[in-house]
């Protein structure tokens, strides 16, 4: 086959594939990388972002932390941040009062770990439930759009 012969081969199989390489492009996760921190003495959690578009999400979690133990909760959470359900007697979020959360507990500091989750649009919370966490402030709204 001449060289002009394979161009227009090679311009279809383009024509016929490339709508589903687009797809397959746009179906790839929203990456969100989440620091969980005790920095300069204050238990926090930092996000890369705080707001994607709704479709797989993909959480890159690192505990930073030298000595603390962390988790990355996540929950849809219309309500104020600071109101989710607590039981003072354990120092942590009542988890089976929680509706549809997620994540990963117990983390060891320097421990890494990826959340991969088909987020619908809404308000969430993000949190960590370690004994006291939660009321130190180690928490974080996070926003999924259409």
């Amino acid at each position: 086959m001449t060289q002009r012969a394979v161009r227009p081969v090679l311009l279809s199989l383009l024509l016929l594939v490339g709508p589903a390489v687009s797809a397959a492009f746009a179906a790839e996760p929203a990456t969100v990388k989440v620091d969980l921190s005790d920095k300069g003495g204050k238990d926090r959690i930092i996000l890369s972002t705080d707001k994607v578009k709704a479709g797989g999400v993909e959480f890159e979690i690192k505990n930073t932390s030298k000595d603390q133990m962390h988790e990355f909760l996540i929950s849809s959470w219309k309500g104020k941040i600071t109101a989710l359900p607590y039981k003072d007697s354990d120092g942590q979020v009542a988890e089976d009062k929680v509706p549809q959360l997620a994540g990963v507990e117990d983390m060891k500091p320097g421990a890494e770990a990826t959340l991969r989750l088909p987020l619908k649009a809404g308000k969430y919370v993000v949190f960590c439930n370690q004994p006291g966490h939660y009321k130190l402030g180690m928490e974080a709204r996070f926003t999924v759009t259409r």
